[in-house]
């Protein structure tokens, strides 16, 4: 049955915008567009129309404008991330054979009604607004968007009757009665829609309530004769006209459904990957790569007869892409021209073990002459050693690739494919045509030398580190499990002799017993965060007791019972090192995170002292550069005062304590240079007036002044912030000394905390990310000096600024001089970078 669907595309959009959070691709926001394709598409499939068509306001002014000069004058400009989408949105639209209707002078709401009545046939209008409502009738029915983007609410005569007692018609005269603030229709003052929905149960219309005036009585017959004109100008204002001059044709709305390669390649141009994943709106032309990728045979490998041939193949191509589907334990392999899946159990029962695949693929894994195109090449290399191969430079990474390109994370092979337009059911043999895609873009984005000079080679750095491992003392382990649940299990046994059982870890509970049961003071929400803990924490002698709970459970569910399956049977913990999920670049530590342990306090410190060194005879070797970020503003500001402090050795904070209070610095204490610190190192990460008051226990008012004083002392530092600020509002990006790309998305944001975060972010960024590029330098420095020197020394850890190795205990004094060297001489600055080094049979 034919069906028209009409859509309130202005109603859609914003609702779609302010739903989802703000997405940017390199061709610009596109968060309302996306939000408004996942609308448009479950109307389709719910409603399955024939005929389909979205109508737009074009112009702010129109008839009604000159009825009543203020009509809409109280709506707020649309936001900029909004407007920039519009010919996005219509572009979309454009692809897909949609109508769109609009004309100068008209609302889209009159385009709507006069569309819903020209043609004989049910019509669906999808709005967000109540406006529309009037226009329901036995074949029109609206459907009304609730939450988000996807709930809706059909409202056809019976519901509208069920949830305002009304005819729909007469919702025209209810707005006439109540008014609408978000059109600025003034109504009748004094009268709301529940005053405006009884009078229209008795009387029936606006006009039939002036007519009956005389049985009204008191306060509202007084409201209604003071704003009679009011009153049937905004019945004008409010009703939709049904009869305006706008082109149409039923052909003109005919649905074309599924969608074509158009339409893909558009989803492809701005990232929305969801739909393509989908394989119920696309028509076969449109599947499997947009027609950019050439079409290649898929074969199944299902010998080692055949894995053979194929193996040779890739040898003469002198290519070998490579992708190990763990979910379907399935290896896709390419040479260029084809896709050959190989199965560890296939479904014909032909046992293809991952010992035999790796002793084929050697052939060439192995050869230095063949090009290895991995999407994960570490996590490969790990799979490779299981059974006892090699793998040989030269190697591709796709995956390192694709997050310098702006610092995206990237987690998995399809995304990236996906997003170049590949297909994933060949994946393998997109990665070859993806590799030549991603070096062109490196090059063009500015980064293939860190690509190639600092990221891929850290790989194998990385892989010989998650191999070494670090040691664990079993000992300190089992013995500081048992203590932490000792103390858990005697801080529940306390507090329940206090004030009863019940579950400590539920806040529901704890806020009962705390603010009910207890009667402590609360806020409305009566929260149990750690800070309304601590107001009232002198209040009753259980508070203390649930905060040392939350510590000790802290201690030992995520260092202690957290770690304890990721050790193997030699006590070692193999952690997992991850470029590519960091904007700022700097490595990240998984399954388990040793990048986390806290550094302060004296059960810190007992965590720690579980890591030891591998043997008895060895020692830990720990270099940590000192206030490499400050140095790094000292040298790309080129602050005068900050320069000299750092080229005379002198203590950066405790010359900031001297200038903040006034004093010598023989007089400076601990606690002066903490605030210093804070002060200092706040000003690196954008910090605001109400953080640093939060930080430091003092008012916002204080802690602005600290920052305009910095900034007043440092004129330079304030002047590179804001240079590097306003670059990134300008190329929306920033970037490090050595070229890496973090993409700012919000900088140009219209909402003030959006904006304000962004920019923060973009402060920060390049320091962090030069840190980051300059640890990892130096990483490679060691690395190649421990083989080159054959010494018995690993290096097995990263920490943000600091390296760990493992080294014989005669070997010691080499391993702290050579890597004083190497971190120091890593990377030349105006300044000089400085380490301090110390070592110890456990991590302190």
């Amino acid at each position: 049955m034919e069906k028209i669907v009409l859509i309130d595309g202005n109603s859609i959009f914003y609702r779609a915008f302010y739903a989802l959070p703000l997405l940017k691709s390199e061709k610009g926001y596109s968060n309302a567009v996306y939000g408004f394709a996942n609308i448009l598409l479950k109307v389709i499939a719910q409603l399955k129309p024939t005929h389909i068509a979205v109508a737009f306001d074009v112009s702010k002014k129109t008839f009604r404008n000159d009825i009543f000069s203020e009509y809409k004058a109280t709506r707020k400009p649309m936001p900029e991330e909004l407007r920039s989408q519009i010919p996005i949105l219509k572009e979309m639209l454009s692809k897909m054979n949609i109508l769109v209707l609009e004309k100068q002078g008209l609302e889209g709401d009159d385009i709507l009604g006069t569309i819903a009545h020209r043609f004989d046939l049910p019509v669906v209008i999808v709005t967000g607004d109540r406006d529309c409502f009037q226009l329901v009738d036995d074949t029109t029915t609206i459907c009304r968007t609730l939450k988000g983007v996807t709930e809706v609410q059909m409202m056809d005569k019976q519901m509208i009757q069920t949830e305002y007692g009304l005819e729909p018609m007469q919702i025209v005269d209810m707005k006439a009665l109540a008014g609408d603030s978000s059109d600025n229709i003034p109504g009748v003052a004094g009268v709301g829609e529940k005053t405006a929905v009884s009078l229209l149960q008795e009387y029936g219309s606006v006009e039939a309530i002036y007519d009956n005036i005389e049985k009204i009585k008191g306060k509202l017959k007084e409201k209604l004769e003071a704003s009679k004109e009011n009153a049937f100008m905004s019945k004008t204002l409010a009703t939709i006209n049904c009869n305006v001059d706008i082109a149409c044709t039923l052909d003109d709305m005919k649905l074309q459904f599924p969608f074509g390669v158009g339409v893909r390649e558009f989803f492809e141009e701005y990232q929305m990957r969801t739909f393509l994943k989908r394989e119920d709106i696309w028509t076969k032309d449109a599947v499997g790569g947009v027609g950019k990728q050439p079409v290649c045979n898929t074969i199944l490998v299902e010998n080692i007869a055949q894995l053979e041939e194929k193996v040779l193949q890739c040898k003469k191509a002198q290519t070998f892409s490579v992708l190990f589907d763990e979910k379907a334990q399935e290896f896709h392999f390419s040479d260029g021209k084809e896709e050959f899946v190989c199965r560890a159990q296939n479904e014909l029962g032909c046992a293809l073990v991952e010992g035999q695949i790796f002793a084929t693929f050697s052939a060439v894994l192995q050869d230095r002459n063949v090009l290895k195109i991995i999407f994960d090449t570490k996590a490969f290399l790990h799979k490779a050693v299981e059974f006892g191969v090699k793998i040989e430079k030269p190697y591709f990474d796709i995956a390192l690739a694709r997050h310098l390109l702006d610092g995206a994370t990237v987690k998995n092979a399809e995304d990236v494919a996906f997003e170049l337009g590949l297909s994933t059911e060949t994946i393998a043999f997109s990665f070859v045509l993806a590799k030549n895609e991603l070096l062109q873009r490196m090059q063009k984005a500015g980064v293939f030398e860190l690509y190639q000079n600092l990221e891929l080679p850290l790989v194998e750095v990385l892989f010989d580190m998650e191999q070494t491992g670090f040691k664990v003392d079993k000992d300190v382990f089992e013995a500081l499990k048992k203590k932490y649940s000792a103390e858990m299990d005697e801080i529940k046994h306390l507090v329940t002799e206090m004030v009863g059982e019940f579950n400590l870890n539920s806040p529901k509970q704890l806020g009962e017993i705390l603010f009910d049961k207890l009667g402590l003071p609360h806020n409305r929400k009566k929260s149990t965060g750690v800070e309304e803990l601590e107001f009232v924490r002198d209040m009753h002698p259980v508070v203390p007791l649930i905060l040392r709970y939350r510590k000790v459970n802290k201690f030992l569910s995520t260092y202690i019972l957290g770690i304890e399956k990721h050790i193997d049977k030699n006590d070692l913990i193999h952690t997992t090192f991850k470029q590519t999920l960091t904007g700022t670049g700097r490595l990240s530590s998984t399954e388990p995170n040793l990048q986390n342990i806290p550094v302060r306090g004296n059960e810190s410190k007992e965590i720690r002292s579980m890591y030891v060194a591998r043997e008895k005879d060895h020692v830990l070797v720990d270099a940590d550069y000192s206030q490499i970020e400050l140095r790094l503003l000292a040298h790309l500001s080129g602050e005068d005062g900050l320069v000299e402090s750092f080229l005379l050795g002198k203590d950066i904070h405790t010359e900031t304590a001297c200038k903040i209070f006034g004093i010598d610095p023989i007089l400076v204490t601990n606690d002066m240079r903490r605030v210093a610190k804070i002060v200092n190192f706040g000003v690196i990460y954008g910090i605001s007036d109400f953080g640093l008051a939060n930080d430091l226990g003092i008012s916002p008012k204080e802690a602005k002044k600290y920052i305009e004083d910095f900034y007043a002392r440092n004129p330079k530092v304030e002047a590179y912030i804001k240079s590097v600020v306003e670059e990134a509002r300008k190329t929306g990006e920033v970037r490090t000394m050595l070229g890496r790309v973090r993409k700012m998305v919000d900088i140009s944001a219209s909402n003030f905390m959006v904006r304000t975060r962004a920019e923060r972010a973009a402060q920060n960024a390049p320091l962090q990310g030069a840190g980051a590029d300059i640890i990892k330098l130096a990483m490679l420095g060691v690395a190649n000096r421990l083989k080159k020197e054959n010494l018995g020394a690993k290096l097995i850890m990263q920490v943000h600024d600091e390296l760990i190795v493992d080294s014989p205990i005669e070997e010691a004094d080499k391993v702290k001089e050579l890597l004083k060297e190497e971190m120091e001489n890593a990377f030349e600055l105006c300044v000089p970078l400085s380490v301090e080094v110390s070592s110890s049979y456990r991590w302190e």
